[in-house]
């Protein structure tokens, strides 16, 4: 007897029921890069009120399947992935009219740090896709892509203190004799002492057609980095370690800052074919070296929005 397809005991509707925490790995490979994925796998879908269960097997075995076909025949993106087991998820299971898929772990790359080294660096992705059958029979679909990455933030406040206080102190010093103009430019060139920090920078967006809509993880990663006061790096030589906090120094960002900043690098790098009533999501986690806390900022607005706002200030 098929248990799952039985009768309820109680008619309610259930919104999503699945899997969650399957381990996997995928290979990307693209024209000119290819990296591992090792996503946590969630596959999830709608059960009506009067069916009692999912035939949960199915959802396992879909996955299954994807993955290996992956592994014989590459992916060129993360969520064509996602794509695919959301649209066999739908075809196993004909009693839904809704799924969701999402796919969460590290990429692993190789990168060049500088001119002399090339490492492997891992990030944060994030890739779901929720699919919907209307009334009329027709297959909605909408995907999400998100990376993560860690850059280093200095606080502005703490470094206008310091160069507050060295202006102080050089104009009581009586064996020094420099002008005001002189003073200003000093303290302008100078980079003070201010306290920082490692912060998480992360950007979510939303596409529509995957051949049409195409945005690479590794730009978003990107984005972010050079979104923050530094680009950290696993290895630093004494020069280069003093170089990194030098202009660290001397690009000091609020938490709310970097969200600003990662907006406006976001709508400047110009996706093809993104449409602006398309959802996307900034967020960073500020890991406070001086606090017992840390600092939260996220903005929720729309690829339209971002780019009348930047207009106007324009």
């Amino acid at each position: 007897m098929d248990l799952q397809s039985s009768n309820s005991g109680i008619d309610i509707a259930i919104d999503r029921v699945g899997i969650v925490g399957l381990e996997k790995k995928v290979e990307i490979v693209q024209e000119d890069k290819r990296y591992s994925f090792y996503p946590k796998i969630s596959a999830l879908i709608a059960l009506p009120a009067q069916q009692r269960g999912i035939h949960m097997s199915r959802t396992s075995e879909t996955i299954e399947e994807v993955i290996n076909e992956v592994i014989f025949k590459p992916t060129p993106a993360i969520e064509v992935v996602t794509d695919r087991i959301v649209k066999k998820i739908l075809e196993r299971h004909p009693y839904t009219s809704r799924a969701y898929v999402k796919l969460k772990g590290k990429i692993v790359v190789q990168v060049r740090e500088n001119e002399q080294r090339t490492i492997q660096k891992s990030y944060d992705i994030t890739s779901f896709a929720k699919a919907k059958i209307k009334e009329s029979g027709e297959m909605d679909f909408n995907y999400f892509i998100g990376a993560s990455a860690v850059g280093m933030t200095v606080c502005p406040c703490a470094k206008e203190m310091s160069q507050e206080y060295a202006e102080e102190i050089i104009k009581t010093r009586k064996d020094i004799n420099i002008s005001e103009e002189d003073i200003k430019k000093l303290i302008n060139i100078l980079p003070f002492s201010s306290h920082n920090q490692r912060s998480v920078g992360t950007i979510i967006v939303q596409i529509k057609d995957l051949n049409k809509h195409k945005i690479d993880v590794l730009d978003i990663i990107d984005i972010i980095e050079m979104s923050m006061s530094g680009k950290i790096q696993s290895v630093l030589k004494r020069p280069e370690e003093a170089e990194l906090v030098r202009s660290a120094h001397l690009k000091p960002l609020f938490s709310e800052d970097v969200i600003r900043e990662m907006a406006q690098n976001f709508i400047l790098r110009d996706f093809p074919n993104i449409e602006d009533n398309f959802k996307i999501k900034f967020k960073i986690e500020s890991f406070e070296s001086i606090h017992p806390h840390n600092v939260y900022a996220e903005l929720k607005t729309t690829v339209g929005e971002l780019k009348e706002n930047l207009k106007l200030k324009s």
